[in-house]
């Protein structure tokens, strides 16, 4: 099969999946209800909710420069906040984030020709966002253990997110193994630089400990504050446990490369998480909405570096 007959299948699978859960909801959910939400945001809670927007993107920008300076590749902080918001502007128009990160490791890349480091630090800015929101999930589905276990689904994949955490924990220590060089010589040669890249963190334990830091404090304020403050202007109440036991898990779910730009699943996981505590459908498909729209708005003031960015690079 060729690559591009398996890009149209991959894009056709996600675009039936999102069709799919949305049609599911728009059966399930109340749109009248959806609207009276609606009508209780203000442009103040908008403005709130940007400002946290900014804070925690300016987090996770702050975060990839310091992955990006380890493997020697300079970057100021207010060029990997543009890199960051270009590359959400670029995710509007592409099936998953995957767009975005590669056009932020090729803008760094093409510097100095060092892909492979560019691309290990985006995935290793990827992966410890990742981690972050599992830990946290974790922590919190512990502080709130006897709600969690009435609820088998919240249970599972509590339970599978640790075993993930734990797989990831005994990673970084695989290519030490001596089984690792006889089965590194039959893996292609780019993919074992950009593995051997990846790895120099792992080894560094003072970088990746600052990054996960980093990490769990977007997690705090790019994921629970940032919808927190939503649920708020749309005068939706949950127990802050509760909230905070599933609004990573979430997250993580939103993230699987299933669906069009997670349209469909990130609705899906806000419907059945909080329908675990009694909220209502129709409120957090409005609180998805909102989000959607504002972080796509957002997103577009990225336009002109976007446009600058290919004119630079002669695309």
């Amino acid at each position: 099969m060729t690559m591009d007959k398996k890009k149209v299948l991959s894009f056709s699978f996600k675009l039936i999946v999102s069709a799919i859960l949305l049609y599911l909801l728009v059966l399930r959910v109340e749109w009248t209800e959806v609207g009276t939400y609606l009508s209780r945001l203000s442009i103040g809670h908008i403005a709130l909710y940007v400002a946290v927007l900014l804070c925690g993107m300016t987090l996770s920008a702050y975060k990839w420069r310091v992955l990006a300076k380890f493997k020697g590749l300079e970057i100021s902080l207010p060029e990997a906040f543009g890199l960051y918001l270009t590359g959400s502007f670029i995710n509007n128009f592409f099936p998953s984030f995957i767009g975005g990160d590669t056009y932020r490791a090729y803008q760094i890349g093409r510097r100095s020709g060092r892909f492979p480091d560019a691309a290990a630090s985006v995935v290793m800015d990827r992966l410890t966002g990742l981690i972050g929101a599992m830990v946290l999930s974790v922590l919190f589905a512990i502080f709130n253990w006897r709600t969690v276990i009435g609820h088998a689904v919240l249970s599972y994949i509590t339970i599978g997110i640790l075993l993930c955490l734990i797989g990831v924990a005994s990673l970084g220590y695989v290519m030490k193994f001596s089984f690792w060089d006889r089965f590194s010589r039959h893996i292609p040669k780019k993919i074992l630089e950009f593995l051997s890249a990846l790895h120099e963190y792992y080894e560094h334990k003072g970088v990746f400990a600052r990054a996960m830091i980093l990490s769990v404090s977007f997690s705090l304020v790019g994921l629970a504050l940032q919808n927190y403050v939503m649920f708020q202007a749309l005068g939706i109440h949950v127990g802050i446990l509760d909230y905070l036991s599933v609004i990573f898990l979430i997250s993580i779910v939103s993230a699987a490369p299933i669906s069009i730009n997670n349209i469909g699943v990130q609705e899906w996981a806000y419907v059945t998480f909080f329908g675990y505590f009694g909220v209502d459908a129709s409120a957090v498909i409005a609180v998805s909405i909102v989000i959607r729209i504002v972080q796509m708005f957002v997103s577009f003031t990225a336009l002109p570096m976007y446009l600058k960015s290919r004119m630079t690079s002669g695309d």
